[in-house]
């Protein structure tokens, strides 16, 4: 039992190394729902730190293609709620956008 444990152990790790390598939760972003992520995916963003270090140039060149979901970035504040969550700063990010 032993060695089953050890192997159980030593197998166990990767897939959460997996699921980090994945990216960050963008719902967790106000207004960015699971269409925008799977483009947002596309485009390579996957993270808070992504967006949270997004110039205004940034937003120009990506804001276009998102097709329907164009002008979102900046109406919804994207930039400021994933400076909040890049840091881990639920409070600070609730006290200005609600529950998360």
């Amino acid at each position: 039992a032993g060695a089953a444990a050890g192997e159980i152990a030593a197998v166990s790790p990767p897939p959460i190394r997996e699921a980090a390598s994945t990216g960050d939760d963008l719902t967790r972003i106000k207004g960015l729902g699971p269409k925008l992520v799977t483009l947002l995916g596309g485009l390579g963003v996957t993270s808070y730190a992504q967006i949270a270090a997004w110039t205004e140039e940034d937003i120009d060149r990506i804001d276009p293609q998102l097709g329907a979901f164009a002008g979102r970035i900046r109406r919804d504040s994207w930039v400021e709620q994933a400076k909040f969550l890049a840091a881990d700063d639920t409070a600070g990010f609730e006290t200005k956008f609600g529950k998360l």
